[in-house]
Formats: C-alpha cells, sequence, structure tokens
C-alpha cells in the first residue's frame, strides 16, 4: 500500500472517531435542552414553572367577573376605555397576585409608562405576613372605577389569601400612550 492510501484511511478513522464523539455531545446537550424546555413549559395556568406558582382558571375567572361586575354601572366611555386596555389590565393584576417580593418591577416594568419608570411598584403581598408564598392571591373584587380623562382612569383591586385571610387593596392608574395601553401608577 502507498502512503497517500494509509493517510486516507488514517484520516477516515480519525474522522469516524470525532464524529462519535461529537453525536455525544450533541445528544448530551440535547437532553440537556429538553431538561430545560420541560421546566419551562407552561403549568396549567399557562406560566412556565420555573417562574413559580400562576393563577388557576378559577381565579383567573373570579379576576375577570370581578372587573365586569364593578364596571357594569359605569357609563360606556368608561366600559369601552377598560375594555380596551383589560389584556395588559389583567396581565398587571395577575402577575401582581403571583409576585412574593416587595418590588414588583422586576415583573411589571414591560407594562409601565415613561412616568413610572422601572422604580419601586408596591405588591400586594407586601403587607401579609401570613400569606403562603407557593400560592397566588385571589382578585376579590375591583372598585372605584374613575375616569381621569379620555386616555386614562384608576381603580382599586383588593387581593385576598384565602389561605391566611389577609388582604390588600391597591390602586392602579393606566394610561393609553403611544398607542397602547400603559400602567401609569400604582398607589
Amino acid at each position: 500500500m502507498n502512503i497517500s492510501f494509509r493517510l486516507s484511511v488514517v484520516t477516515a478513522a480519525l474522522t469516524l472517531t470525532a464524529c462519535a464523539e461529537t453525536g455525544a455531545a450533541l445528544q448530551s446537550l440535547n437532553n440537556g435542552l429538553a431538561q430545560v424546555n420541560q421546566a419551562m413549559a407552561p403549568s396549567g395556568g399557562g406560566t412556565p414553572s420555573v417562574f413559580g406558582p400562576s393563577l388557576s382558571v378559577e381565579q383567573q375567572g373570579q379576576m375577570r367577573d370581578a372587573i365586569g361586575a364593578s364596571l357594569a354601572s359605569r357609563d360606556a366611555g368608561l366600559r369601552n376605555m377598560v375594555s380596551s386596555a383589560q389584556p395588559v389590565l389583567v396581565a398587571v393584576m395577575s402577575k401582581s397576585a403571583c409576585y412574593h417580593e416587595w418590588n414588583a418591577s422586576r415583573v411589571l416594568s414591560m407594562y409601565t409608562s415613561a412616568q413610572l419608570g422601572n422604580g419601586y411598584i408596591p405588591a400586594p403581598y407586601t403587607s401579609m405576613r401570613y400569606a403562603p408564598k407557593n400560592r397566588c392571591l385571589s382578585v376579590l373584587r375591583t372598585d372605584s372605577w374613575t375616569q381621569k380623562s379620555l386616555n386614562a382612569f384608576t381603580f382599586r383591586a383588593v387581593y385576598f389569601s384565602p389561605e391566611s385571610g389577609e388582604s390588600q387593596g391597591l390602586t392602579y392608574e393606566f394610561i393609553r400612550a403611544d398607542g397602547a395601553w400603559l400602567l401609569n401608577a400604582v398607589l
């Protein structure tokens, strides 16, 4: 056998060995990514389990019912504003109900106006000492709806822990700016 043929055989053998090792590495990577994907998969509430608890379907329905019931007696202009803001409003209230730290800006800043920015946003859990941290709060009711202007409104949401009996009310202000509804203040 000539030398070039031998070199070709050795090169082919080394290439096949490298491919086998690469295949094992890729399989290991694939298994790791599968575990990450499983951890990030939505739980029953639609939120990735890695992010902690999420509202149950019952709690989501209770929140929507609370919004609808308290708006029934309001004028059509306010009802229309709230209806168009409802996706953002529900997202803010859902995240607030499940966030267990004192400053909710980490989970709400994507919904805030420039006025609120990334500063302190109070979370309903702040004053609840006994509410379990592995569960979301329920929205007991919404009230005190006020239309501030043609593009802004406020209301109060009362959060409740069925396990501890504690409750906390927060007043939210939403504003329509640049074509989108944004959280403008939390009191």
